[in-house]
């Protein structure tokens, strides 16, 4: 049992010793490989370390490759652009050399040609002319002419000669020039007849030119323009029906004469501060800009436009003429200004000027003074053969009265106000003359009409519509130290709609002061303010055109500032611009005012409601 235990403990222990061996081995097996595993991930980093400088590298190498291959790229592109540069500067130069070849091909050419024109020039003969008078003019006996005579020559001349019907007038020596011209005066004979004026001239090299013969025709233009003006005058009166009851000699002037004498009539009518004046009133109702040169303005527009006028105050008629002799359009506007003379000698004309009627009643005479002497003027070419259908033709075409374009760089209202009486009071004048002829004419003369809303509507007139005349109360002390009155007077129909027509539409401004019954305005200025009031009342024929104003007036202030309306406390509607235009309607009455500014605008409201109650009938 003992020796079996023993053998039992031994082999345990035998077994121990080996297990113990076993695992030393095993702890030393695994210390070998955790050792190894440890260098194998040393070396596994730097295996990373040296991929990922491979990688870096690497990706550098390929980038410098590709900039290399961008580099080549563009290098070959620059090289292609050089070559195709080269290859055009090349064709330029070659065009540039061919030019510079047909240049100076030309240039030899034209030097020969230069030298066979100077050449031809020496033996080329030179050239003399009569500027004025033109062939087949006609001149006034027993008044100097003006001759004009040119002549050139490119070696130079010596003399220059004229010949007055064959007989040498003059002998000019000359000293080489290669241009001249002479202006000398030629007395015409007292005695009518043709008369031929020859020109010539010779150069240094003894050519002469080829001479030039003109004929005129010396006329007593004076009897013959007499004898032409008496034959229209006892034309018109016969067409008219009047007689002149005691002789008017017309004055016949040029333009230009014309226009000194307006402007001499005007200096003497018009001083410079009513000049300023007038100005100052239309911009109130932005006809004008403030600064606008009126003055120049009308002067020239009458100078330009006007083909005749008569004046009342001196009993004369002028009649514009650039001829010697009067022509069929002259002679046409002499029927016109003629018929002017009838009226004056038979109705007087006075009324035209005369300043105890306001503008409104003026208007009106002017346009039936116009709208009369028109009627007999279309009468005179339309139904009579005093014409040749040569002259119709002249008259109809001249470029005098045709020729309207040079009205496009004035103020419509001013175009407007000239061209009304003669375009409205041909229409009045025409419904006279188609309702009665001649007699109600005659009857309109011993009636006149009052406004221009007779002449816009002649219904009106023969209804007997008076205007009704409408009070404005003084705004002097209203408005204070500094302000002035520098106008006050009846607007009327036309002005007003031409003061609509400014931002309403043409038809609703028509309609807007169609229901026109009367009107006063004022203007004030302030001097050292440089402030601008106008104020106006209207009054209408019915409620409803008092109304259909109001309506339609809303639009103008409102277009002009382009801002909405402000309701005031005192009732009325106020726009505000630069200044203020205010609008308040009354017991179907309209009162407008302009000032400055709100405040200054309701005063004047205040100031001009007493005066409603002012109105007197007619």
């Amino acid at each position: 049992m003992k020796s079996s235990a023993i053998a039992t403990i031994l082999i345990l222990l035998m077994l121990l010793l080996v297990a113990a061996a076993g695992f030393v081995f095993l702890l030393q097996g695994g210390l070998r490989l955790r050792n190894e595993a440890r260098d194998i991930a040393a070396a596994n980093e730097t295996l990373r370390a040296e991929v990922a400088a491979a990688e870096l590298e690497l990706a550098s190498e390929v980038a410098t490759r590709e900039a290399v291959v961008a580099a080549l790229a563009t290098a070959e592109s620059d090289n292609l652009i050089i070559k195709e540069e080269l290859v055009a500067s090349q064709q330029a130069l070659d065009s540039a050399t061919a030019q510079v070849d047909e240049l100076t091909g030309e240039a030899d050419g034209l030097r020969d040609t230069l030298a066979q024109l100077q050449d031809e020039a020496q033996a080329r003969r030179p050239v003399a002319r009569i500027v004025t008078p033109l062939d087949g003019a006609t001149l006034p006996v027993g008044r100097p002419a003006s001759i004009v005579l040119v002549a050139g020559d490119a070696v130079g001349l010596t003399s220059l000669t004229l010949e007055v019907d064959g007989q040498s007038f003059g002998d000019y020596p000359l000293d080489g020039e290669t241009l001249y011209a002479r202006t000398l005066n030629w007395p015409a004979p007292d005695e009518e007849g043709e008369h031929t004026f020859t020109v010539t001239t010779i150069n240094i090299n003894g050519v002469a030119s080829q001479p030039q013969t003109i004929t005129v025709t010396v006329q007593d233009t004076e009897a013959r323009n007499a004898a032409l003006r008496a034959e229209v005058e006892a034309n018109v009166i016969e067409l008219r029906g009047l007689p002149l009851l005691s002789p008017i000699t017309p004055v016949v002037l040029s333009r230009d004469a014309l226009r000194d004498r307006l402007a001499t009539e005007a200096a003497a009518e018009t001083t410079p501060e009513e000049a300023r004046a007038d100005v100052l009133e239309l911009s109130a109702f932005d006809f004008l800009e403030p600064d606008y040169d009126l003055y120049a303005a009308q002067l020239q527009l009458q100078s330009d436009g006007i083909l005749g006028f008569y004046d009342p105050e001196t009993a004369e008629f002028v009649v514009v003429s650039d001829g010697a002799l009067l022509d069929a359009p002259t002679l046409y506007t002499h029927a016109h200004e003629f018929v002017h003379a009838l009226q004056d000698q038979h109705y007087d004309l006075e009324a035209l000027t005369d300043e105890a009627l306001d503008s409104e009643a003026q208007a009106a005479v002017r346009a039936l003074a116009e709208g009369e002497a028109s009627l007999v003027q279309y009468l005179y070419l339309a139904e009579r053969d005093y014409f040749t259908p040569d002259e119709v033709d002249a008259i109809v075409n001249d470029s005098a009265q045709t020729d309207d374009s040079f009205l496009d760089e004035y103020p419509p209202v001013l175009i407007n106000n000239l061209a009304f009486p003669y375009v409205s009071g041909s229409r009045f004048v025409g419904e006279l003359y188609r309702a009665g002829g001649f007699a109600a004419i005659d009857a309109a003369w011993a009636n006149p009409p009052q406004s221009t809303e007779h002449i816009l509507h002649p219904e009106r007139y023969r209804a007997g519509d008076a205007p009704q005349l409408v009070a404005l109360a003084p705004l002097t002390d209203t408005l204070g130290v500094g302000w002035q009155e520098i106008e006050n007077n009846v607007m009327g129909e036309f002005f007003l709609r031409e003061y609509l027509d400014q931002q309403l539409p043409a038809t609703t401004a028509a309609r807007a002061a169609l229901g026109w019954g009367g009107d006063r305005y004022a203007v004030y200025w302030n001097e050292a303010t440089g402030g601008l009031v106008m104020a106006l009342r209207a009054v209408w024929d019915t409620p409803a055109d008092a109304a259909e104003f109001a309506a339609a007036y809303a639009d103008y202030p409102a277009g002009l500032f382009d801002v909405a309306p402000q309701t005031q406390a005192d009732g009325s509607t106020c726009w505000v611009g630069d200044d203020a235009i205010c609008f308040r309607q009354v017991e179907g009455e309209s009162f407008v005012v302009r000032a400055p500014d709100v405040a200054t605008a309701g005063a004047v409201l205040a100031a001009l409601l007493p005066a409603a109650e002012l109105l007197v009938a007619p």
